[in-house]
C-alpha cells in the first residue's frame, strides 16, 4: 500500500471526488473516490492496492456485522476480511447493503448489458468460492439506469430507488410504487 502524509493534499493529487466514507470498528476511515480508495488511520492516508492495482471509482463502502469491509465500484464487488481481498463480481457496483440476516445486497450493472439489477448474496454461502447470488429484478425492464440506495424495512421487505421511482421487494415479488 502506498502511504501519503495528510499534508500532501491527497485529494487534489489524485483527482478524488469523494463518493463514500465510513469509520470502521477500529477507528480507521475508509474513503471511496472517483480516483483511488484510501484508508486513513489518523496520521497517514494509505492507497488501497490489490495485486499491484489500486481500486478506482469506488462508489460505496460498508462494514458488515463480522467486521469485513465491502467495496463496490468500477472494479466490482470486493470484501476485505482484515488480511485478504476477495472479488465477488467484476461488474460495476453502485451500492452495497447488509440486511439483518447478514445477506449482502448490491445494485450492479449486468455483464454485457446496460441494465442494472438488485442482487442478494446469501450470507450462508459468502465463505464459498462461488456464493449463491440471486438477481431480484432480473425480469424487470423499467429501471434502465442505476439503482440508488437499498434499505430493509421492519417487515423484512427490501426497498430501493431507481431513475423511475421507488421499488419494493417483499421476498417473493417485486413492485414499483
Amino acid at each position: 500500500m502506498n502511504e501519503e502524509s495528510p499534508d500532501s493534499n491527497v485529494w487534489a493529487k489524485y483527482d478524488n471526488d469523494v463518493n463514500a466514507i465510513i469509520e470502521d470498528k477500529t477507528g480507521k476511515f475508509w474513503f471511496g473516490t472517483r480516483g483511488k480508495a484510501f484508508i486513513y488511520d489518523g496520521k497517514t492516508f494509505t492507497i488501497l492496492i490489490h495485486n499491484d492495482k489500486s481500486f478506482r471509482n469506488v462508489r460505496t463502502i460498508i462494514e458488515d456485522k463480522k467486521g469485513n469491509i465491502w467495496l463496490g465500484g468500477e472494479n466490482g464487488l470486493w470484501r476485505y476480511d482484515g488480511s485478504a481481498f476477495t472479488n465477488f463480481t467484476q461488474n460495476f457496483v453502485g451500492y452495497i447493503y447488509e440486511d439483518k440476516n447478514g445477506n449482502i445486497w448490491t445494485s450492479s450493472q449486468r455483464a454485457n448489458d446496460e441494465r442494472w439489477v438488485l442482487s442478494r448474496y446469501d450470507e450462508k454461502s459468502l465463505t464459498d468460492k462461488k456464493p449463491t447470488v440471486t438477481e431480484i429484478n432480473s425480469e424487470y425492464e423499467g429501471n434502465k439506469g442505476m439503482i440508488f440506495g437499498i434499505l430493509e424495512a421492519d417487515d423484512g421487505s427490501i426497498w430501493f430507488g431507481a431513475f423511475d421511482g421507488v421499488h419494493r421487494y417483499d421476498g417473493k415479488y417485486h413492485y414499483r410504487l
